[in-house]
């Protein structure tokens, strides 16, 4: 159970901490939704298990960046291997099915104010952990 638990605040917590890189990034196509837009997109059918599967695929694309960083002390290789992350986890997310970028940026932002959401995103992992 514990295990469980750490698994899914690991897996909320890496969906939400790229959520200012991918927004970065989306900046330049859109203007951000606002997080009210974000808790009605997490409304729709699936769009809590599609915004965990591309939660998962983020933090497993995140690790593995993280993994390459360490032990280099070249402040330009770092920042290459991270300009590449962040073309990376953006890839993840638009490669993950039933959910855009934008709505992973936006149910992302929206469960850093809104607690019910991100209880039901974590609930949601919870038992998709239990079923595997």
């Amino acid at each position: 159970m514990e295990l469980k638990r750490y698994l899914s605040t690991t897996i909320l917590a890496a969906g939400l901490a790229v959520t200012p890189i991918l927004a970065s990034q989306a900046a330049a196509q859109m203007q951000p939704p606002a997080q009210a837009e974000g808790s009605a997109i997490a409304m729709e059918d699936g769009k809590i298990d599609a915004f965990i599967v591309a939660a998962l695929a983020v933090a497993e694309t995140r690790e593995t960046y993280i993994a390459q960083l360490e032990g280099i002390t070249d402040e330009e290789q770092q920042m290459a291997i991270v300009q590449e992350a962040d073309a990376a986890i953006l890839q993840a997310v638009d490669d993950a099915p039933d959910i855009t970028v934008e709505e992973y940026i936006a149910i992302g932002e929206a469960a850093t104010v809104d607690p019910e959401l991100a209880a039901r995103i974590d609930a949601r992992f919870t038992e998709t952990a239990g079923e595997e």
